[in-house]
């Protein structure tokens, strides 16, 4: 063990400066390099050194990989003690440096400076300083600067933060640390050339927008926003970076990737696209359209629409206070279930409003991509309608090309899948299930090469700049607690002033009669249709 090791974890134990120079002293040196020869040292952990450590490494699964880590080495340094280590350590400093090209800042991942004669003391900063900056770059470049639970709570991606164990290993054994720590951002196509797109504008001057692009207005500008100044576009490109890091590493083989300001759905095998299809999206607020990534495993012919609590609770019970023949019009069935809770159902057939086909990638915001009798709304430029599905364009085709991946021995086609059409679902389950992405992108690079801006119609843009640069900046990787998904939440209705149950099971009530337990029956054709408010919550 080299006398760095000694000098760096002495001082972080707490030992007076001159035990510290009787201890240098007691170890011979290489003549001519003024580094010290290797020599043994106790594996004990030095007292003080959990303590200093914190002040350094901010995240305490990194402080016990840390500790781990350098433990195992005998506490030698990985930054000072030594040409290579030095080095190494250079390397990484000019990287930290260099950041902003991910979309990140400098100031996040202080370095310290290795020139000069460094005291003891400073020297064992120096070691300890640089180790967490490197773990919180990696943990930001691999998972998000910004958590996204902070951004929404529509919002849910699988964990893959690198672990920092690894991380320590890789950088300590690495001949080219700039390549090592290259590797912990995402090297997914889009993310490499959203990254190329912001060095070209980080080198360009600002400028002004020209005067008949700023006088235009919102309304009338285009798709592609030509007039947005520099500011702006860095501001979107890193925010769309940012995002990126929040996806899972690995899309799949063959992956279905949903861009929601876009209003597009693409299929890629591969890394190439095979297909893509306009699609209407959530509206703006409590209806957005979530981002996550989930696995589509069925899709189902002759789907049966069972109206989400949501709707219930805040579309139909209020229409049915008003009228009671509301729903029977549309071909809607109420009925109760087992729980008690209220079921609204179509059932399937042309009206149905999840169309003939409904795809299923099981998820706890309860949304899916389907069909959808309405196609007038695929005509419009912005598709932002939906509950929060997705409604597909040319759902037949999408079907034709999901199980062409899936599962091509069966020769699935177009013709095919409309001769399962009928009253009676059907389910059709992938032998390969297809991973989807539902993602948010406001800045892509088209397979043209072409920059594109879309508008940030949820508003995910600003709060993700925000929390990047505002007050909140330092704690804006920490994640925090969800709100409940209340939307799933069953609905919990009854009809007022209940009087005793007849021999049927059934509820006697002023006015009318209401099915319980298994009973189902058309609200159209039902005798308690014409109750005067006929519901209420619980």
């Amino acid at each position: 063990m080299r006398k760095a090791a000694i000098v760096v974890f002495a001082a972080l134990a707490g030992a007076p400066l001159p035990a510290l120079a009787q201890l240098a002293q007691s170890e011979p040196t290489n003549a001519g390099t003024g580094l010290l020869a290797p020599d043994a040292l106790t594996t004990e952990l030095p007292n003080g050194f959990q303590g200093d450590l914190s002040k350094f490494v901010d995240r305490k699964p990194e402080q016990a990989a840390a500790e781990a880590f350098y433990q195992a080495r005998n506490y030698q340094p990985i930054w000072t003690g030594s040409p290579e280590a030095l080095k190494r350590a250079e390397g990484a400093i000019a990287f930290l440096r260099s950041v902003k090209s991910e979309g990140l800042e400098p100031r996040d991942y202080p370095a310290p400076d290795l020139a000069g004669n460094l005291s003891e003391e400073q020297t064992a900063k120096a070691e300890l300083q640089l180790t967490g900056s490197i773990l919180r770059y990696a943990r930001h470049a691999s998972s998000g600067r910004v958590s996204y639970t902070r951004v929404s709570a529509s919002i849910l991606y699988p964990d893959h933060a690198t672990d920092p164990a690894e991380v320590l290993n890789k950088v300590a054994s690495a001949k080219d640390v700039n390549a090592v720590l290259q590797a912990f951002e995402p090297q997914q196509p889009g993310f490499v050339a959203l990254k190329a797109a912001l060095a070209k504008e980080l080198a360009t001057p600002e400028q002004d927008p020209p005067l008949q692009d700023r006088e235009i207005s919102k309304e009338h500008r285009g798709k592609d926003a030509d007039d947005r100044n520099r500011k702006n576009t860095v501001g979107t490109i890193i925010a769309n970076m940012e995002r990126w890091r929040w996806l899972p590493r690995d899309l799949g083989q063959a992956h279905v990737v949903v861009n929601v300001p876009d209003f597009t759905l693409g299929v890629y095998k591969d890394g190439a696209p095979v297909w893509r299809t306009r699609i209407v999206v959530g509206k703006p607020g409590a209806l957005a359209t979530p981002l996550l990534s989930e696995t589509m495993k069925f899709l189902t012919v002759n789907p049966t629409w069972n109206v989400p609590p949501s709707i219930i609770r805040n579309e139909y019970l209020p229409a049915l206070e008003r009228d009671p023949d509301a729903l029977g019009r549309i071909g809607l069935r109420v009925s109760y279930n087992q729980d008690g809770s209220l079921r609204v159902y179509q059932p399937p057939g042309e009206r149905n409003a999840l169309g003939r086909i409904r795809f299923n990638f099981p998820n706890q915001f309860l949304v899916y991509q389907h069909d959808t009798p309405d196609k007038k709304l695929f005509a419009r430029d912005s598709r932002a309608f939906s509950h929060g599905c997705m409604r597909v364009q040319d759902p037949e085709k999408y079907a034709e090309v999901l199980l062409s991946l899936s599962q091509p021995e069966e020769n699935f086609t177009i013709a095919r899948i409309r001769s399962l059409y009928g009253d009676q679902e059907r389910t059709i389950n992938l032998k390969q299930p297809i991973p989807v992405h539902v993602t948010y992108q406001t800045a892509f690079v088209d397979e043209q090469g072409q920059l594109n801006f879309r508008q940030d119609i949820y508003g995910l843009d600003a709060a993700t700049l925000k929390l990047m640069r505002g007050d909140e900046r330092m704690i804006a990787d920490t994640p925090i607690a969800r709100p409940q998904n209340a939307s799933s939440k069953p609905v919990m209705a009854r009809l007022p002033e209940r009087e005793d149950r007849d021999w049927q099971g059934q509820y006697q009530y002023r006015g009318g009669w209401i099915g319980f337990g298994a009973a189902e029956r058309s609200y159209a054709s039902s005798p308690y249709r014409r109750i005067d408010r006929p519901f209420r919550l619980w």
